[in-house]
Parts: C-alpha cells; sequence; structure tokens
C-alpha cells in the first residue's frame, strides 16, 4: 500500500518545514551571538555540570573536528561545497514529498538549517562560531553549535530512513520473503 498526502497536507508539511527552518536558524545564530558576546572578549567559560558539559565559545575555521582548520583553502572549499550540499538537501527535501515521508522531511530541513547556520559564520566571519563543550573521562570532545547538532541530528535521522524505513531500506523485512 503507497501511502499518498493530499495538496492541502502536503501545503501544511512545506508551510511547517519553512518555519521550523526559520526558527532553527534563528536560535543557532542567537546563541552564537549570545555567546560570542559573553565569552569571547573575556576568554573564559562557564560549568554547567563540572567535568562533563561547559560553555566555551571559540572560533573554528575548519570543519568538523577542525578538519582542515590550519589550511588558507580550506574556508574557500568550505564555501563552494555547501551551496551544492545545500542544493541535494532541498532535493531530497521535495524527494520526502514524493514519498511522503515526515522522517526524510524533517532529516532534510535539520540538515539544511545546519548547514546554512554554518554557512553564515563562513560567509560574514570566515570561521564557525562554537561554544558547546563536553567532557567524557579525559576526552574532550570538540567543541561545536546547534547548527552541528543539528546536522547530526538530521545526518542519523537520513540514515536511519534509508536502513529501516524507506521501502527499499536495507534492514527491512519484506513481506515477499514470507
Amino acid at each position: 500500500m503507497q501511502r499518498t498526502w493530499t495538496d492541502r497536507k502536503r501545503l501544511i508539511f512545506i508551510t511547517v518545514s519553512i518555519v521550523i527552518t526559520i526558527v532553527l536558524l534563528a536560535v543557532d545564530q542567537i546563541t552564537k551571538i549570545y555567546f560570542k558576546n559573553l565569552y569571547y572578549e573575556k576568554g573564559s567559560s562557564t560549568v554547567v555540570i563540572d567535568g562533563f558539559f561547559e560553555f566555551t565559545f571559540l572560533n573554528n575555521k575548519g570543519a568538523a573536528f577542525g578538519f582542515l582548520a590550519g589550511t588558507s583553502w580550506g574556508q574557500i572549499l568550505f564555501k563552494i561545497l555547501t551551496p551544492v550540499a545545500l542544493l541535494i538537501f532541498v532535493f531530497i527535501y521535495f524527494y520526502s514529498l514524493k514519498k511522503c515521508s515526515r522522517l526524510l522531511g524533517i532529516s532534510a530541513v535539520l540538515i539544511f538549517s545546519g548547514a546554512v547556520g554554518n554557512y553564515i559564520d563562513r560567509l560574514i566571519f570566515s570561521a564557525v562560531r562554537d561554544f558547546i563543550s563536553l567532557t567524557f573521562g579525559s576526552y574532550n570532545f570538540p567543541v561545536f553549535n546547534l547548527a552541528d547538532a543539528y546536522l547530526t541530528i538530521g545526518v542519523i535521522l537520513f540514515v536511519i530512513y534509508f536502513l529501516f524505513v524507506d521501502k527499499n531500506a536495507v534492514f527491512k523485512k519484506n513481506d515477499k520473503n514470507k
């Protein structure tokens, strides 16, 4: 049985997706401004949970985990690749409408919001503003921001969709095999 959406449901889904994207982008940018103003000039941190969670502001000139941070061409590469990736996820979003998949649509919205949030930073500051710091025992997880969290959650949902939910999912039981 194939699911279908009415035009009204599809329009509501698109409208809600646009509103969620705007809200996520606003929250991301507001928190980056807030933590930059609070910590960047002072160079201090605030411990929220001792030995686990603190706020520390830094400018990340690389990608995830500071990848390519020491290169002068890294920022140029990210400024070129991000719009390409954004176009791909706009396509995936519209594919989710065709597949009538809320999970895939939400995944695309989160990835799109996170990528745009960090792209704004790269265009304006030539760095991504990070402020969330986690420690697990002796391991200090790289400092990140909300856009990074959106991207991570979006990618996890994306993988879950294609591994378990899609009609042709890798780990989905096929009714034909019964």
